[in-house]
């Protein structure tokens, strides 16, 4: 585990735990969290921060779980550690693309971004193994 995933787990574990508190308090997190967490990292480094936040913030009537449980944490620590201030209401990938259009933020930011992001997703993988998965 590299030093940076090691710093953020904690928290990613603490944050964790509140995202996911009504499905550990039932059955434990359901499985399809791992493929949605082993998902966006992949999707980070193949199509860009901006397009995998596209993917996991949009709402599936499809699907068994949320995948925007994922997106929430990684705003929220983003959030929580100074690096955006983003209102609670606007999704991550609108605020960074806006930031970027605007000239707010500068490429080298949403890069240095995008690389904690990929840390951070390796510690919510981290994290969600240790609760209990649905049987």
């Amino acid at each position: 585990m590299s030093r940076r995933v090691e710093k953020y787990f904690p928290y990613i574990l603490k944050m964790t735990k509140e995202e996911f508190r009504e499905d550990i308090n039932k059955n434990g997190i359901p499985s399809e969290y791992k493929g949605y967490i082993s998902t966006f990292g992949a999707m980070v480094i193949q199509n860009g921060l901006i397009p995998a936040l596209a993917y996991f913030e949009k709402t599936d009537a499809n699907e068994k779980g949320n995948r925007k449980k994922i997106a929430n944490i990684v705003k929220e620590f983003l959030k929580v550690k100074g690096d955006i201030r983003i209102d609670d209401k606007k999704k991550l990938c609108q605020y960074l693309a806006d930031e970027i259009q605007t000239k707010r933020m500068s490429k080298d930011k949403l890069r240095e971004i995008e690389n904690k992001v990929i840390d951070i997703s390796i510690a919510i993988k981290l994290a969600l193994r240790t609760f209990l998965e649905e049987k």
